[in-house]
């Protein structure tokens, strides 16, 4: 009976956690124009060329919580 549980609580953890890096992935497609967003996995991947401390990525991390 608590496998059940605990197998149905990690499909559930999954499925938030999919839907978090649609949602993030989405954002970001929206505020980088010219940046290629893609999800492999568990990560998020930009593809182009911006620095790390471009003011357009300091809003990311509210995304998050």
């Amino acid at each position: 009976m608590l496998t059940m549980v605990e197998q149905r609580g990690d499909a559930i953890a999954a499925a938030a956690a999919d839907r978090a890096r649609c949602r993030v992935a989405a954002a970001l497609r929206a505020a980088l124009p010219g940046i290629l967003v893609e999800i492999s996995g568990a990560e998020i991947v930009l593809v182009g060329r911006i620095a790390p401390d471009d003011p357009r990525l300091r809003w990311i991390g509210s995304l998050v919580r």
